[in-house]
């Protein structure tokens, strides 16, 4: 009981503050709404630059996986190597286990052809 009286109060006191604050920009005292509309475009390109860096993240981090069960799963040279590498490294070894093992295996399964069919 006591505590839902206590937070109500505080809830009721923010209110009061938050009503009373006053914008002030180099000194001077501004329009709180006009203040805000003036952030829009700073926080439409904060949220734009957290959003590609997320899906960058998310990018690195399945790319990363696929690697590491790609290496595993496959009869790769020094595959316990690769995947401690992997492991520590994280998208870094995963980069390199790419360009310098897993370009390679699928270019070869690549040019293996099937034989065609006798008539």
């Amino acid at each position: 009981m006591f505590s839902s009286l206590v937070l109500g109060l505080a809830s009721v006191t923010n209110q009061v503050a938050l009503a009373a604050a006053k914008c002030t920009v180099n000194g001077q005292e501004v329009d709180c709404a006009e203040l805000g509309n003036k952030i829009k475009g700073f926080l439409g390109w904060g949220i734009g630059g957290f959003l590609v860096i997320a899906a960058l993240g998310i990018w690195a981090t399945v790319f990363w996986i696929m690697m590491i069960v790609h290496a595993a799963k496959h009869d790769v040279e020094n595959k316990a190597m690769w995947i401690i590498l992997m492991v520590f490294t994280g998208i870094v070894g995963a980069l390199i286990y790419y360009f310098v093992v897993k370009r390679k295996f699928a270019n070869s399964a690549s040019s293996f052809r099937a034989p065609t069919p006798m008539r």
